[in-house]
Order: C-alpha cells, then sequence, then structure tokens
C-alpha cells in the first residue's frame, strides 16, 4: 500500500472523471507534477481532468464498503469464504491493517497532491480568457475541499497539506484536528468554488462546453452538507444548522432542474444513456468506457444469467437488510409497491437459464414498527447495474456492454450529490422550526413520484424526523450517505446493534466490535508506522 510519501512523488493520472469525450484527453504520467507541464491552457485543462480521474475508486473504498456496507442498509455475510473487507466493515472486525483503508487513504491524499499541484501552477499558465483559469482554480478549490471533508468524515483528526510538499515535510506533518480541517481548509476551499460557473456554463482550456465537472450549484449543495455535518454528531455546532440552511435555499431554488419529474424519469438516471447521465446530479463521478469505468459496480452487483448481462459478476455476499428488503414490500393502497424497488433498486433472483441455475432466495421475519412480516434475506442490489432486462424495460436502446474492456468498465455515473439528500436536509431543519407540514411536503413529494402512499403533514417532531430518516434510506440508497447520516445523528452504535439482532447475532458478529470511538475508522497502520509516535490512533483501535 501507498504511503503519503509515495502519493506525494506520485502526480500522476488515474482516469476517472468529467465529460467523456474529455477523458480522452490525458497528460502523460510522468508530466503532470513536473516544471514543464502547465504550460498551456490545453495542459491546465489536462491536469484539472487529472484531479477529477483520481475519484474513480473512491466508490469503491468509501462510498459502497465504507459507508453502505457500514450501514444498516445493508447485510454483509459475516463468515465469507475467505478474508474479505467488506465483510470485517460490514461486522465491525476490522482493524489498522485492512487494505481498504488503506486504499482510500491514499487515493484521498493522491488527489489532495494533484489539486495543490494545480492550485499551485495554473496561476502561472497562460490562458485566452481569465475566466477559464478561474474556472479552473476553483475546481481544484472544490474537489481539494471534498477530500479533505471525505477523511474527516472517515478518520477525524487528519494531517493538512495545501501546497506541494516534499517527502520530509509529508512525514513530520501531524495531525489536525477535524473540526479545524473542517472549518480552515474544506469551507474556505467551496466558498472559494462558489465562484463556479452555473451548469451548463463550463468549458475546457479551449473554451468549448463541457459537462460531468463541478459547478457553482454543487459547490452550494457539498458547504450544505458540509454544515449539516458539522450541525450533528460529534460536532454539535448549534451555529451550524443556520449556514446549512443558506445553502440548501440557494440549491432547493432550481429543484425543477435537478428533480426527476416521473417514476420512469428517475429509472432511467441510472441507465448510461447519453441524455440521462448528468441530467438530474447535481455532482456525479463520471465514467466511461475504456478503461475508465466504475468499478464499483463490480463490487456492488451479482452473478447474473446473460439475459441480464453478458458481462462476467462474480458476486459478493452483501444483501439487502431485512428492514429496508420490507420497506420495499410494502404494497399501498394503489395496489403497488414502491416503484423504486423491485426490479430496479432491488433483485429478488432470476429463474434458470443455460448454464445458470435459479437464484434461490429465503425468506424470513423482520419486526418493523410492531409489525412482523415474511422478507427476502438475500435479495440483491441493483440500482446500478443496467442489464439487458432494465434496458429494454424502459424503452431504452443503448448498447451499454458493447465498449466495455472488462468488469470494471461499466460507464454509469456515481452520485455525489443530488437534489432529493438536500430537500430531506432542508426537512430536518424544518422540523426543527416546527414546520413539520413543510417538511412531510418534501417527504410526500419524492413519495408520490415512487408511488408510495403519503405521511401525514400533522405528525409531530419525532415521528415527522422518522419519516424523513425513512424517506432517505430508500431514496438514497446505495450513494453513500447512509453511514454518514447515522453518525451524524448519533443513532450508528444502536442502529448496528438493532442490525445484529435481526439477524440473531450469528457467529462472526459481535456488540462488542460495536466499540464506542468507531464511527471513525482507524488511521491505516502504514501511516502508522511511517513517522512512529506522530498520529494519534483513533479510539476503539
Amino acid at each position: 500500500m501507498l504511503k503519503i510519501k509515495h502519493i506525494l512523488l506520485m502526480g500522476a493520472l488515474v482516469i476517472g472523471a468529467t465529460s467523456c469525450k474529455d477523458y480522452l484527453d490525458q497528460a502523460p504520467l510522468d508530466l503532470l507534477s513536473s516544471d514543464n507541464f502547465y504550460q498551456t491552457a490545453s495542459q491546465a485543462n489536462q491536469g484539472i481532468l487529472g484531479v477529477y480521474a483520481d475519484l474513480r475508486y473512491t466508490t469503491v473504498y468509501e462510498y459502497w464498503n465504507m459507508s453502505e456496507v457500514r450501514s444498516d442498509n445493508l447485510w454483509v455475510e459475516p463468515q465469507p469464504n475467505g478474508q474479505r473487507d467488506y465483510s470485517d466493515i460490514g461486522t465491525f472486525r476490522a482493524t489498522s491493517e485492512l487494505g481498504t483503508f488503506e486504499s482510500a487513504w491514499d487515493t484521498w491524499y493522491k488527489l489532495i497532491y494533484d489539486a495543490n499541484v494545480a492550485l499551485q501552477k495554473i496561476p502561472n499558465t497562460t490562458f485566452s480568457k481569465e475566466t477559464i483559469r478561474d474556472q479552473f482554480l476553483n475546481e481544484a478549490h472544490f474537489l481539494r475541499g471534498l477530500a479533505y471533508f471525505e477523511l474527516v468524515r472517515l478518520f477525524g483528526n487528519v494531517p493538512v497539506l495545501t501546497q506541494p510538499t516534499s517527502v520530509g515535510d509529508a512525514n513530520s506533518t501531524p495531525q489536525t484536528a477535524g473540526t479545524d480541517v473542517i472549518k480552515n481548509v474544506v469551507i474556505p476551499d467551496l466558498e472559494q468554488a462558489l465562484n463556479l460557473p452555473d451548469k451548463g456554463s463550463l468549458v475546457n482550456g479551449l473554451g468549448a462546453s463541457v459537462t460531468g465537472r463541478a459547478d457553482k450549484m454543487a459547490a452550494n449543495a457539498l458547504l450544505a452538507r458540509v454544515y449539516m455535518t458539522l450541525a450533528g454528531y460529534p460536532y454539535n455546532d448549534a451555529t451550524a444548522t443556520a449556514k446549512a440552511k443558506t445553502y440548501l435555499a440557494t440549491v432547493l431554488a432550481k429543484k425543477s432542474t435537478y428533480f426527476a419529474p416521473s417514476i420512469d424519469e428517475w429509472r432511467k438516471q441510472w441507465i448510461p444513456e447519453t441524455s440521462y447521465k448528468n441530467k438530474y446530479s447535481i455532482f456525479a463521478i463520471q465514467y466511461t468506457v475504456g478503461g475508465y469505468g466504475n468499478p464499483s459496480i463490480f463490487e456492488m452487483s451479482p452473478s447474473l444469467p446473460p439475459s441480464y448481462t453478458t458481462i462476467r459478476i462474480f458476486g459478493n455476499s452483501i444483501y439487502m437488510a431485512k428492514d429496508m428488503r420490507y420497506e420495499f414490500d410494502k404494497t399501498f393502497s394503489t395496489g403497488t409497491k414502491d416503484l423504486r424497488g423491485e426490479g430496479y433498486t432491488v433483485l429478488d433472483g432470476f429463474d434458470a437459464e443455460t448454464n445458470y441455475q435459479a437464484y434461490t432466495n429465503t425468506k424470513d421475519t423482520v419486526k418493523v414498527d410492531g409489525v412482523t412480516s415474511n422478507v427476502y434475506i438475500y435479495s440483491m442490489f441493483y440500482k446500478y447495474l443496467p442489464t439487458l432486462r432494465k434496458i429494454k424495460a424502459l424503452g431504452l436502446t443503448t448498447a451499454v456492454e458493447a465498449s466495455m474492456s472488462d468488469y470494471y468498465d461499466w460507464p454509469v455515473n456515481f452520485p455525489v450529490l443530488r437534489i432529493e439528500d438536500m430537500m430531506l436536509l432542508n426537512a430536518e431543519i424544518q422540523i426543527q422550526e416546527g414546520n413539520i407540514s413543510g417538511a412531510m411536503a418534501a417527504v410526500n413529494e419524492i413519495r408520490k413520484r415512487a408511488g408510495c402512499d403519503l405521511v401525514s403533514t400533522t405528525v409531530d417532531a419525532a415521528t415527522a424526523m422518522k419519516y424523513v430518516k425513512r424517506e432517505r434510506r430508500l431514496e438514497l440508497m446505495g450513494e453513500g450517505v447512509r453511514w454518514f447520516d447515522e453518525v451524524r445523528y448519533g443513532s450508528w452504535q444502536s442502529d448496528i446493534r438493532n442490525k445484529f439482532a435481526r439477524y440473531n447475532n450469528p457467529t462472526g458478529t459481535s456488540l462488542d466490535n460495536v466499540a464506542d470511538g468507531r464511527y471513525l475508522y482507524p488511521i491505516p497502520q502504514n501511516q502508522m508506522s511511517i513517522t512512529p509516535g506522530l498520529y494519534q490512533q483513533n479510539t476503539g483501535y
């Protein structure tokens, strides 16, 4: 695994994000941090694309394994056939030596190093228009702010490097308190990014329009998320909610631009059809075929027969948690179930095909809100997989698999910021302010689109908050949101212990592992060993 000192020497590209055509216009691996690079606007554009490219594997390491798998959304096989990082993370057995933790740390610090290089060099680059220079610098600020925010959410106190740093200086840089990282680095970077152009107005080095890159709305939305994080556990900043509200108001003023108006549109946004890839997202990690695809699809998805996909997927033992499956199994007054569920977010199984046995699922009881039901316990997460069946059902014709180079090459974007997230964060604030009807109106707008029964607008605050939390789980499932919600709600420990109890605390799980302090991950052991005694390990490890 890479240590910070190795990351500082790389300064290279690992292709991954922005307008798909732009992905092919990349700098050679050894040029990004050299003195001869960043001389022209075209080179600067390549450099910024390189910073976006560093996001490629964050979907695997953080948003899937370290958020969704960690949360109560999913259930992992606690005794898989061999060591599996996802099982260790989901059962809270993981130690500081786990490879996924090191990979997440390395990936975010690689992005920070590349952003620091861009911020140092772009001011001296020749541009035809100063507005292009400003845009590139503000994109680098956005990405660095995002990286430090995620590092703090994952690891707490982390070292701060805001310029290209020598190996010696990096190895002697101590941790900074997470609160200080957010207030002194993350927020200033994102406030600078507020100067980005609006959606549809970003350009490349030649001034040509591009899509899929961070814009003004993304900066506002991420600042709203940052302040809502500060408002919750463990920071409990009483001033943060008012600041979040301001940024949320700016985002929600443009809600119609980002809210899919029908369930058909909602379903299509996850398919890599050109007209849908960035239609509704505020900010998404961009993927395209040719070795630049979304590697997390392979990690998330089941092994499926040829009528679903011609791409071989091995399938991990990761399933939708029983209480989540219950929510998607409810039949509403319309006679339908949640239209986001079966066949779109969840797949219960499949019939036998040539050389493929039928997928056998099993039912077990689960008690939710005092109601005991029988639900499938091995249902698969299916939201992002653009199968042949799903594409046909949606009336689309895109040939997703035709140009894929391997099973890591899915051209499916990953949503980092969506309008529904912002709507429901704002609903939390409305509940605090006593505006229950306003909060429930946001919940019901999302539920109506999904074909669900609407909730009462005259409930008490505790019930209203319960409805918001439930809707966040359902709407944002698989988007790397749930674990961090549980942390800021302060419910992570009870939520996970309750999940274990619903499965009768099987062998491979232990309530003792869900120990105080484990809302953070351990500082990776390789990092602890660079300069012994420099870092303090997190509580619980």
